[in-house]
């Protein structure tokens, strides 16, 4: 195959500490596979220090500015081959190359093109070799090859117990006009025998933000967890992994006018798939939803938006249910996410002992960096899916952001166009008419040191779940004192709500 290459130079100049050096890049080469078929993505050069991975795989480690690693995008549209000068639109944490520090850093380029998935590891994602650079020492030349390329996704191996799956989604498919999968993992119950005609009660479990239906290969090896699973007096299930990727960052599994109808494709495409492929009981008594963080609020959301189609939601450190503190903004009275009415800069995460560790402000610059256009709502990272999932699209299908994210200005008709999205507001007004099928439905775990300000959410939650009558709710909120954000252990994130489960599966 022919090879094209693309040039791109910068000249910067390093700002170091006691003197300031003259550093030239002049060469960024990137070779296309295939020099007929034109390229659209968002170009990176990525610098890190951290000698244990590659570069590339750094670029959301931290919003926080001295933890992060230095990276520079743009967007190349059409790209035919032919030499471009590499200027980026935005950098984070720094807005030039010019003020990179001194010192040893790990140099690469990345080429996202996959605008199906949202993780810069996904499939057919073009990226450099690693290089290795001395800041500080002279005039540098980079040149960056685009050589290699992240492989198409293969499904991992079945196992005895473990089994994965990967449908194509017809609405989904429709939505996007081009083909769209479900995927998720299955982990069937050691008992169970193919051809028995057995059927078990089934846990959906949906992960933190982005996370993978793979991410059931990793509990095969808690020794904990398999000592409870394979013991005989286990009540036996059926636990299904959801997948959290799309093209926008997390789906949240919901129907959204933004990132797609994902809810309806896992009710009536995904789910209907499993139960008659796998044992499980798809029965309403038998239907289960648990997650953390972002699974958390899902679970949560799912049973409350669904209430007769779940029997049980386990919702652990859930994002919140009440924009009243989305996390430490107040969208309907607040005039600014950045910035407090004290004037002071609103932080996104914290330690447990309350220190801050990054604002809101650097964690949608960095996502700004991340996304396409330049724009946070684009980045697949947290603020971004946000926005997808609770927006309205604008003329290009992309969310309209909430705030500025420049400023932190707050847009109110933004924000009251989300309010269907608020749980706390939607149970308020809809108890009359599913509180019967909800009633008793929902648990909750949540450290009052949570480390994303999430405690305040569900507080107003269960204030106003505690106001409910005819019937009464009856949720259950476990408070952990000085605990923060999911981190409950096995215990508590599988055993004790698999063991529940069973109690409320056998009581149908």
């Amino acid at each position: 195959m022919r090879l094209s290459t693309l040039v791109i130079g910068f000249s910067c100049v390093l700002g170091l500490s006691l003197q300031t050096l003259q550093a030239e890049v002049t060469e960024i080469m990137i070779a296309l596979p295939d020099a007929d078929a034109s390229q659209t993505g968002r170009l990176f050069v990525v610098f890190t220090k951290d000698t244990r991975r590659e570069p590339r795989l750094s670029i959301s480690d931290s919003p926080a500015p001295r933890d992060a690693s230095p990276f520079f995008a743009v967007d190349v549209e059409n790209w035919d081959g032919s030499t471009i000068e590499f200027q980026p639109d935005a950098g984070f944490p720094i807005q030039s190359v010019m003020e990179l520090g001194s010192g040893t850093w790990q140099v690469q380029a990345l080429l996202d093109v996959n605008q199906v998935l949202s993780d810069l590891d996904s499939p057919g994602n073009y990226y450099s070799t690693p290089q290795s650079i001395e800041v500080g020492s002279g005039s540098q030349e980079l040149s960056f090859n685009l050589s290699e390329r992240v492989p198409e996704e293969m499904l991992p191996e079945d196992t005895d117990l473990l089994k994965f799956v990967r449908i194509r989604s017809d609405l989904l498919s429709e939505f996007y006009d081009q083909d769209m999968y479900l995927r998720a993992s299955v982990l069937l119950p050691p008992a169970y025998e193919q051809g028995s005609g057995d059927s078990y009660p089934v846990l959906f479990h949906v992960a933190g933000l982005n996370g993978r239906y793979t991410r059931s290969q990793r509990l095969m090896n808690d020794s904990e967890f398999m000592e409870y699973w394979l013991d005989d007096s286990t009540p036996p299930a059926v636990i299904v992994f959801l997948d959290g990727e799309s093209p926008y960052g997390d789906s949240y599994q919901m129907n959204s006018a933004v990132s797609g109808p994902y809810t309806d494709a896992n009710f009536t495409e995904l789910f209907p798939y499993l139960a008659e492929q796998f044992p499980i009981d798809d029965i309403p008594t038998s239907r289960f939803v648990t997650g953390c963080s972002t699974g958390g609020w899902v679970s949560m959301a799912l049973q409350i938006l669904y209430p007769d189609y779940f029997n049980g939601a386990y919702s652990l450190s859930p994002d919140s249910p009440s924009f009243r503190a989305f996390q430490l903004v107040n969208l309907y009275d607040d005039d600014n996410a950045f910035v407090s009415a004290s004037g002071m800069q609103r932080p996104s995460a914290r330690s447990t002992n309350g220190d801050p560790r990054f604002s809101i402000a650097d964690e949608v610059r960095l996502e700004a960096v991340m996304g396409r256009g330049g724009s946070y709502v684009n980045s697949g990272a947290q603020w971004g899916a946000w926005n997808a999932v609770y927006g309205q699209p604008d003329e290009n299908g992309d969310p309209i952001p909430v705030w500025n994210q420049a400023t932190g200005e707050i847009n109110p008709a933004v924000a009251n166009s989300w309010r269907p999205w608020d749980l706390e507001i939607y149970v308020k007004e809809n108890w009359s008419r599913m509180g019967s099928d909800l009633t008793g439905k929902l648990q909750f775990w949540m450290g009052d040191m949570d480390n994303y300000y999430l405690t305040n959410g569900l507080r107003f939650l269960e204030e106003s779940l505690n106001l409910m009558e005819a019937p009464a709710a009856n949720a259950q909120f476990n408070w952990l004192p000085y605990h923060g954000h999911c981190g409950f252990g096995t215990q508590v994130h599988y055993i004790d709500v698999l063991n529940d489960m069973a109690v409320r599966a056998a009581a149908r």
